[in-house]
């Protein structure tokens, strides 16, 4: 028989957060824990593909800042190994560019760093993707 706390631990959306920045990493955390989120942490997109062929995760928050660093590749690559998980880009800068359109393999976007804005665009994103919340895909 399971633990509470187990079983609490099962039921909590897994949400891997993809940064080079350890710092926004911890920011992330901070904000998501308390949320009710189970919070995996990778600072690459190799890592990011690793962690999800590896695991059930129902989102992905990738730092804007990786993409620009990288190219569109990583959410395309998230996306190849769980093309049903959605992925949120987190804007911190707030590039007014980006609103146009988002890149390739991102489903919504996020654009500064309000802990109110991160947790209904997750939340958003988690209610508009049933397979998502099943962890399937």
């Amino acid at each position: 028989m399971l633990s509470r706390r187990k079983r609490q631990e099962m039921e909590r959306p897994k949400v891997l957060c993809v940064a080079q920045l350890p710092s926004l990493l911890n920011s992330l955390q901070a904000v998501l824990q308390p949320a009710g989120y189970e919070v995996l942490q990778a600072y690459t997109a190799d890592q990011a593909v690793a962690i999800c062929v590896g695991q059930q995760v129902q989102a992905v928050i990738l730092d804007a800042e990786l993409i620009r660093v990288k190219g569109y590749s990583g959410a395309e690559a998230l996306k190849l190994v769980r093309p049903a998980v959605p992925i949120m880009l987190l804007d911190h800068r707030a590039d007014p560019a980006r609103k146009d359109g988002l890149p390739k393999g991102v489903d919504s976007a996020v654009f500064g760093m309000s802990a109110a804005a991160i947790l209904a665009g997750l939340a958003d994103l988690l209610g508009n993707n049933k397979a998502a919340k099943t962890g399937s895909g």
